[in-house]
């Protein structure tokens, strides 16, 4: 479904010594299945996740900005992708926008997954919309109607399908889960950048912003033992009753308090082995070395570094 040239979509023109930096252009990785909308020449770059929202000034801000100069620092040069995730609903723990539920309006949910099927149907067509919706920012009660003229203003194809899929639900869990993601780094504001694990706040002062990115990369590329680690998280808190699982790894094991997880004191950690249950709550570890072994009993939800996963697949 996404094979896409980065060059077909590449930033500028041959020849053009000075071609100003675009958001439209920006390179997508080739033969992804990324499921948030992400730029840059290859999938194994390191990779900055973006906390914005459509309707948010502030995001518009960096958007129209200091993204621009990133893009042409590092973006298009191959050192860095940037994934951009709509924050549609308030992270865990936070109430300061909208309401408790919605991050600024009941039409983020709408608007995000509806920019979320555009990339999974059209990725390289997918920027071109994201820059049009920051162009001529979305106010008040947004409908699908509208968010279907905004893709055909940028010229995105596979419309009905993009506008159904969203309406069918397809992308709740990842709206659900951007939240949760967010607030596993403390998120509380839009727009945030996250990379290796710090934050920073990317609209104001650009060579700053540059400047970071760079310590960012420098820091990454020196310690290779921070970069292999994995983060997994078991979410029993839609379940009802407990949740048994068996984890083990050819690394270390460590309890982690990632996606606001507890430290429980009843599951049983010996050295890269552990035998533990989740009720109404979430269990997280961070892992040096690969799964050896994984098994969990029915209803928890299983996340590798903030993603869902089949439990099958693990180990």
């Amino acid at each position: 479904m996404k094979t896409v040239s980065a060059a077909a979509v590449g930033l500028g023109v041959a020849g053009t010594a000075s071609a100003a930096p675009s958001v439209s252009g920006a390179p997508v990785p080739d033969d992804t299945d990324l499921k948030y909308a992400t730029m840059g020449t290859d999938v194994d770059n390191p990779t900055a996740t973006v906390f914005g929202n459509f309707k948010c000034p502030y995001t518009q801000n960096f958007v129209n900005n200091n993204l621009k100069d990133v893009i042409d620092e590092y973006v298009s040069t191959g050192q860095l992708n940037i994934e951009f995730r709509a924050l549609a609903l308030q992270p865990p723990g936070t109430s300061s926008h909208g309401s408790s539920t919605y991050y600024i309006s009941s039409s983020d949910p709408r608007i995000s997954e509806v920019a979320l099927s555009a990339w999974n149907e059209q990725p390289g067509e997918y920027w071109d919309f994201f820059e049009m919706m920051f162009d001529d920012r979305v106010s008040g009660t947004v409908t699908y109607g509208e968010m279907r003229n905004h893709l055909e203003s940028a010229g995105v194809g596979d419309r009905s399908e993009i506008i159904s899929n969203a309406k069918d639900g397809d992308y709740n869990n990842a709206i659900d889960q951007t939240a949760d993601v967010a607030g596993s780094y403390g998120v509380s504001f839009t727009p945030t950048m996250e990379l290796n694990g710090e934050t920073t706040a990317p609209h104001h002062d650009t060579d700053s912003l540059l400047d970071w990115i760079g310590s960012q990369i420098s820091g990454s590329s020196s310690s290779s033992a921070s970069s292999s680690e994995t983060t997994l998280t078991i979410d029993g808190t839609k379940t009802d009753g407990w949740t048994e699982y068996e984890l083990s790894v050819d690394g270390t094991l460590e309890k982690s308090t990632a996606m606001d997880a507890s430290k429980d004191w009843s599951d049983k950690l010996s050295g890269s082995t552990v035998n533990g249950k989740v009720g109404p709550w979430r269990d997280s570890y961070t892992i040096s070395g690969e799964i050896n072994h994984f098994t969990i009993g029915d209803g928890a939800v299983v996340y590798k570094n903030g993603e869902t996963v089949d439990p099958q697949q693990l180990g």
